[in-house]
């Protein structure tokens, strides 16, 4: 799929030079009343800078330099969005009114703490979020979405569909053509480092980024994954939630439901009414038999 998004999200989290106490987090969730929610957390824990011997000045600059790139290139994600919605020809007027209605397209202020910066963006259903995050026109874009590239996995009783597929992470970005994004974020927040800081490389190296995680977050109690933690939260979302880093960036990930093989049951179900009227058969048998002896005596 072209996802634009990683034009953006490239931008956004190549400037997690901080503290890595906590790990760079991109999560998609799917709530139970259909919107997306989709969150990206900078960790900056300010402390781990100071501590190395950066000054209170410099941090502030560069935290500030974080949000300022990070505000720029979300305006012109919004910008192109509103282009793209414009010259749709396959969406009516009507669909673009509802398409700008279901996207952000206000500025968005993150929330912060001492020990990072947290963005969301909230869509009003899945479409709108695919739309949003796809360089793709509304007729492609349904199209592609209603291609089945999952994986049947046959079992006796029941079937396994499985999607397999990489993360944002393990994506090729354009502004490295050899470098996943994981990648480009550590080398991009390495050198930012060194031109900014009198760290050593030793230094820089134990506050850049190199782990990662994924999360992705769905309604469904029946979908199964190969993620490092599953949990449930009380908002009626199940997160399935991946580790990363630089080395495994292009790490595939599973996601499975697992569907009932009809044909072996209805097998199975045959047999067994066989069986039972077999059994059925030979207890009146048996009891005619018996009585036949009682009358002979």
């Amino acid at each position: 799929m072209k996802k634009s998004i990683l034009l953006f999200f490239v931008f956004v989290m190549s400037l997690m030079l901080c503290g890595c106490s906590n790990a760079p987090t991109y999560s998609l969730a799917q709530k139970p009343d259909g919107t997306v929610t989709q969150t990206l957390f900078i960790p900056f824990v300010e402390s781990e800078l100071t501590e190395l011997g950066v000054d209170n000045d410099a941090v502030t600059n560069l935290k500030n330099t974080i949000m300022q790139k990070f505000n720029t290139n979300f305006a012109n994600l919004q910008q192109n969005f509103i282009t793209k919605v414009n010259g749709d020809d396959t969406l009516s007027a009507q669909d673009k009114i509802l398409m700008f209605a279901g996207c952000p397209t206000q500025m968005i202020t993150p929330a912060l703490s001492e020990i990072g910066l947290l963005y969301t963006l909230t869509f009003s259903s899945a479409i709108h979020y695919y739309y949003y995050n796809s360089d793709m026109n509304y007729q492609e874009l349904i199209d592609y979405l209603n291609q089945d590239t999952s994986i049947v996995e046959n079992g006796f009783l029941t079937n396994r569909i499985v999607n397999t597929g990489t993360t944002v992470y393990g994506e090729n970005t354009r502004f490295s053509e050899n470098q996943t994004l994981a990648e480009y974020i550590t080398s991009y927040s390495t050198e930012l480092l060194r031109q900014n800081t009198s760290l050593t490389d030793e230094q820089i190296a134990s506050v850049v980024p190199t782990t990662f995680v994924y999360s992705y977050g769905t309604t469904s109690g029946k979908l199964h994954s190969d993620a490092d933690r599953v949990y449930h939260y009380a908002d009626g979302v199940y997160y399935h939630e991946w580790d990363i880093t630089t080395e495994n960036s292009a790490r595939q990930i599973s996601t499975w439901t697992i569907e009932v093989n009809n044909n072996v049951w209805y097998v199975l179900i045959l047999c067994c009414g066989f069986v039972l009227l077999l059994v059925l058969f030979l207890i009146d048998y048996k009891k005619n038999k018996n009585k036949e002896k009682q009358m002979v005596q």
